[in-house]
């Protein structure tokens, strides 16, 4: 293949086949043709991952598709890693722990992101996915770290993160965080207490930040949210098919299903409560209309969270309000469409 773009296609052709022989063989033959391993990583695996991504968010592909796939593109940047022949580790270079906020099991971008700085002669050490916070706070009280690289990818794992930047806070290790659940700016990195923010992997290139001073109010509400109990669940639930009775003879999901998407939407109003930003909640109503495939009637979405609405109140009426706002302008975007 000629160039990144050329390649892509065919990239993606290898992750439905499931054949990680021929995912290496393209990216190596890139990298031999001197295309850089950021520039391969930003235009042929991360762009194949979105559509992974996209194809099970919209019920075309199963999670076991969207888990096979992944361990192609894993199996392609490793093959990429290996043959990149950096300078090896700078002289006097930081040393960065990258890690993924516990809670966090998506680790494939943190990988992507580690790669590219040992490329560029960065010493870092990976942890892996949801790495436990009192378990990262040991591994950082060794004394040998400069900075802790947080990555977290789904936005009702912020918890988790905050609890991890609080660990290296503890340890006196400044924390640079990224990844899809810190959104398009800082602001939700800052509210969860981070020293810096970046979407960038070549921030870890740069001088690690200062200790900010930043802290994390974790209140009882957010954690009563994040870890509700099924009880509340289950009577959200029952609200809703009492509301919507079609949805039990519906076959496009089951009502263990439908829980976890209330769930889902406890957590996600959780980190929304816990960040002050509420698009957190907007973006979860919308994933779970495309999740659906557009099955599910707007309606039963936006009632969704009407009644979680009500059941979290007595304990979380911030939340509450939350889920109700979010379920307003939910409807009135629907309403436009």
């Amino acid at each position: 293949m000629s160039s990144p773009g050329a390649a892509l296609d065919a990239f993606f052709r290898a992750l439905e086949d499931v054949d990680p022989q021929t995912a290496r063989e393209l990216v190596l033959d890139l990298l031999d043709g001197g295309t850089p391993l950021a520039r391969i990583a930003a235009e042929v695996l991360r762009p194949a991952q979105v559509r992974v991504g996209l194809l099970w968010e919209q019920g075309v592909w199963s999670v076991a598709d969207e888990h096979a796939a992944t361990a192609v593109t894993e199996a392609a940047l490793d093959a990429l890693a290996r043959a990149d022949r950096a300078a090896g580790t700078r002289p006097g270079s930081v040393h960065v722990v990258l890690a993924c906020a516990e809670g966090e099991w998506h680790a494939l971008p943190a990988r992507m992101v580690a790669a590219l700085a040992a490329s560029r002669g960065v010493r870092i050490t990976t942890l892996g996915p949801s790495v436990p916070a009192d378990q990262l706070g040991r591994r950082l009280a060794t004394g040998d770290v400069d900075v802790l690289a947080l990555s977290c990818t789904v936005p009702s794992n912020l918890l988790g993160a905050a609890r991890c930047i609080a660990a290296a806070h503890a340890q006196g290790v400044p924390v640079l965080a990224g990844g899809r659940a810190f959104g398009r700016t800082s602001q939700r990195a800052f509210a969860v207490g981070a020293d810096a923010w970046s979407d960038d992997p070549a921030a870890l290139l740069a001088a690690p930040p200062a200790l900010a001073g930043r802290t994390c109010d974790i209140s009882p509400e957010v954690l009563f949210l994040d870890a509700v109990d099924s009880g509340v669940l289950a009577l959200a639930h029952q609200r809703l098919t009492s509301t919507f009775p079609s949805l039990l003879q519906r076959r496009t999901g089951s009502s263990a299903d439908a829980v976890e998407d209330l769930r889902s939407l406890a957590r996600a109003t959780a980190a929304g409560v816990l960040t002050a930003d509420a698009t957190i909640v907007d973006e979860l109503l919308v994933w779970l209309r495309r999740h659906t495939g557009n099955r599910v009637p707007d309606a039963v979405v936006a009632t969704s969270a009407l009644l979680l609405a009500d059941a979290v109140e007595p304990t979380a009426p911030a939340g509450a309000q939350v889920l109700r706002d979010a379920a307003e302008r939910f409807e009135r975007a629907a309403s436009t469409v």
